[in-house]
């Protein structure tokens, strides 16, 4: 049943308007504006046309099937009205958009529960509400204008937020910084919730990694049975809201969640084996490495670094972070040697090499010999943003390395000048993982060799 949200041959907006700026408006845009090749029936009882589509004064008057209707209406007693006449019509999937409801608490809870009531008498799935809904290739419902095309990715995004997912998504598509397949908005969950839409792209093969925000849990046992099975096969990043008395608070009042028990939530990550992120940037970056790196078997790490004290501390992070750091291999280390005036160790220090022949030319070297080596797993790669630092990213010297070594790799940006540091951001990070610290770096690498390892013992065990 979740296909028609994603997949419908016909749209209806109700609450279409023909004023830009306006949320009737830049939701039938949006919907116009991707690659939805279905009817579209803007529902306004006072205009004729907008954005070249006839319009309707009512959702009975549109002739033929409408498989899913989007909603953004002023007041929750409209939106009631409206799922009445979806079930005159047979419609089958309906998003609410609009707030008012259990999130505010009193009246906008009863309203709520005369939706569900409807839906569940008419066989109506309901995403929201409180919600922007969907954002993908096929079909984008966002509140947010969106000005680029959303990409053909292998990330999807599940969150209860409606306002973040809705602009988190403008965020991410305008800067091209994560592989997106799909943004779902869920909002206050009174139907459609975490466990439909898990289940639903874990059997998807174009979705690689599901990252998910939620304020609450729909049903903690269903979820846990579903989680460890897409778990197994793709890799389930969880940011948990609500996980204090202050947050649990504020959740109430956001989405009308009431949060569950923060050890529950915690007990069941790591009995599903799903990957727990802490922030809002860490639930993109986490998809980032996921989606771009090969899963490694182990976690040893190789720092290759300009400057010793950068392999220092990020020594240290490794080893906070359940990365080791092994020696380079006798055959890596005498490869290397000429080009250093010390011992070559791990972290590799390029400065010597750089100082000798460059910094282009030592990463087409020492990086690769020191990346190749059967000692090594992965590795963190620091860069400064200056103008030496450019020529290597435009050229993709970086980039080929990486895809030729085939393990994988995290990039971590300190120091420079900013015209070079955002120049290196936006052209890398389009196609690796490219953090803003040491630490974001470390420990989203931590993350993907934990479930590495783990993915390659289970199929050691299915053999």
């Amino acid at each position: 049943m979740m296909e028609i949200f994603f997949k419908p041959k016909s749209i209806a907006v109700i609450g279409a308007s023909g004023t830009p700026g306006k949320l009737g408006y830049v939701i039938v845009k949006n919907i116009s504006d991707s690659d939805f090749s279905g009817e579209i029936y803007p529902v306004n009882p006072k205009s004729d046309e907008i954005l070249g589509y006839k319009v309707y004064r009512s959702l009975n008057q549109i002739p033929g099937e409408v498989d899913l209707v989007v909603t953004a209406l002023p007041t929750p007693k409209l939106t009631v009205s409206t799922l009445e006449e979806c079930a005159k019509k047979g419609v089958r999937a309906v998003i609410i958009e609009s707030a008012g409801f259990a999130e505010v608490g009193g009246e906008g809870k009863l309203f709520q529960e005369q939706i569900v009531d409807i839906a569940t008498k008419n066989n109506i799935r309901v995403m929201g509400p409180n919600c922007s809904g969907i954002v993908s290739r096929d079909i984008v419902t966002s509140i947010y204008p969106m000005t680029r095309k959303v990409p053909n990715g292998n990330v999807v995004l599940i969150g209860q937020s409606g306002l973040l997912a809705a602009g988190m998504a403008s965020d991410i598509v305008e800067n091209e910084s994560l592989s997106i397949n799909k943004i779902c908005s869920i909002g206050n969950k009174c139907d459609v919730n975490e466990n439909d839409l898990l289940e639903y792209f874990g059997a998807q093969k174009d979705v690689d990694v599901i990252s998910m925000y939620l304020e609450n849990v729909a049903d903690g046992k269903n979820l846990t049975k579903i989680a460890r099975k897409v778990a197994t096969r793709k890799p389930v990043i969880f940011l948990n809201g609500g996980r204090t008395e202050a947050g649990a608070k504020a959740a109430m009042s956001h989405t009308g969640s009431i949060a569950g028990n923060s050890r529950i939530v915690e007990t069941a990550i790591r009995q599903t084996g799903m990957i727990k992120a802490d922030d809002f940037t860490e639930l993109k970056d986490f998809a980032k490495v996921f989606s771009t790196q090969p899963l490694p078997k182990g976690n040893r790490i190789a720092v290759i670094t300009l400057a010793g004290s950068v392999g220092v501390v990020v020594s240290d992070l490794c080893a906070e972070y359940g990365l080791e750091l092994p020696k380079l291999t006798p055959e890596t280390t005498d490869s290397l040697k000429e080009l250093f005036d010390t011992p070559v160790a791990n972290p590799v220090d390029l400065y010597f090499s750089v100082t000798k022949i460059g910094f282009t030319k030592t990463l087409e070297t020492t990086f690769p010999d020191a990346f190749k080596d059967p000692n090594i797993d992965a590795a963190v790669l620091i860069l400064a943003g200056f103008e030496y630092t450019r020529e290597a990213v435009q050229k993709k010297i970086i980039q080929r390395i990486v895809k030729e070594v085939g393990k994988p790799v995290v990039v971590c940006m300190i120091v420079g000048y900013n015209r070079f540091k955002n120049v290196i951001m936006d052209e890398l990070g389009k196609e690796l993982p490219v953090f803003p610290s040491l630490i974001s770096g470390v420990k989203a690498l931590s993350k993907l060799c934990e479930y590495g390892i783990r993915h390659h013992k289970n199929a050691l065990k299915g053999r």
